[in-house]
């Protein structure tokens, strides 16, 4: 247990347990409301840092209000003016340690991405992009929340309208940021999409996209190892949408509305259980021959069949 780096007992109507993490701008403590029978995570404004930091992630979180991600309860002053806010204790495991090729079967890998696609796709159209997006920030959460994953981190996400301002990925965040970020441009929604099949193809490989077999496509630009190549036996379906989700032009990426759509199809499809149930082993033979999405269809290969009435 890490002690506690506060002189406060209590802030707000909340007792302090413990500290759970610090960072330059903020510390975090495991609380418990004296009321309510309630947990909570307390995120506290470190000394000497920007408020609008703490209260911008607070705001965020309070404007989203999705079962996908963790709810904020309320926020103060601490005595010496520093900001705080609690929000939601979300209990669960991250997919951080289910990263080895195997520890999710397929189709709960498809109903996870297509699960994060819907909460990315919900922050999107509410002018939210995430910006940081990794396996340690998302919980498996099964059924105690009615939804089986949680966005639980959103403190470098930011409105459309401040996405101009520079933003600077972390060393662990490095691998899962945006080439366009890397280099200097603005982020944006297609950046999250980006980050999101980083995810998924390091579950269903259990590699970086870029590590090992790496193409260099004519303009220069690096291109990650096909999918299908490292994961031969996954539906061609979601093989190509992790693999559009990677590409290095943020307009080839297909938006986290379209990720949704695409693998509640698939989902349908392959009868993946819509909330909470996990298969162990799914039955790829014999191989399903499926109807291509409106997308990925190539109208050259469609044939017109015409059925001429019978004659009197």
């Amino acid at each position: 247990m890490m002690a506690r780096a506060t002189s406060f007992e209590r802030i707000g109507e909340y007792r302090i347990e413990r500290q759970l993490t610090r960072s330059a701008s903020c510390i975090e403590y495991r609380a418990e409301h004296l009321v309510l029978p309630r947990r909570a995570v307390l995120k506290v404004m470190a000394p000497n840092v920007a408020p609008l930091l703490v209260l911008r992630e607070a705001c965020i979180l309070e404007a989203l209000h999705h079962p996908g991600v963790v709810r904020v309860y309320e926020s103060g002053l601490l005595p010496d003016r520093r900001p705080w806010f609690a929000r939601e204790l979300v209990e669960g495991t991250t997919i951080a340690s289910s990263l080895a090729p195997g520890a999710i079967d397929r189709t709960d890998i498809i109903a996870l991405i297509r699960d994060l696609g819907e909460v990315l796709a919900h922050a999107h159209y509410r002018g939210i992009v995430h910006g940081n997006l990794r396996p340690d920030k998302v919980m498996l959460t099964g059924r105690q929340r009615g939804y089986p994953v949680c966005i639980t981190d959103w403190s470098d996400a930011r409105a459309h309208d401040a996405t101009a301002a520079p933003h600077t990925p972390s060393v662990a965040s490095w691998y899962y940021t945006a080439p366009e970020v890397a280099c200097g441009d603005a982020i944006d929604d297609r950046a999250d999409v980006f980050s999101l099949g980083v995810i998924a193809y390091r579950l269903l490989t259990g590699v970086l996209p870029f590590e090992g077999h790496i193409a260099t496509a004519l303009d220069g630009t690096t291109q990650h190892a096909p999918t299908e190549l490292r994961c031969p036996d996954a539906p061609r379906e979601l093989t190509n949408m992790v693999d559009q989700m990677l590409a290095y032009d943020r307009w080839d990426r297909p938006s986290a509305s379209e990720v949704n759509q695409d693998l509640t199809w698939l989902a349908e499809a392959l009868a993946v259980p819509t909330r909470g149930l996990r298969i162990r082993r799914p039955r790829w033979t014999p191989p399903l021959d499926f109807t291509p999405h409106d997308r990925h269809r190539d109208p050259e290969l469609e044939v017109e069949t015409v059925i001429e009435p019978d004659e009197a």
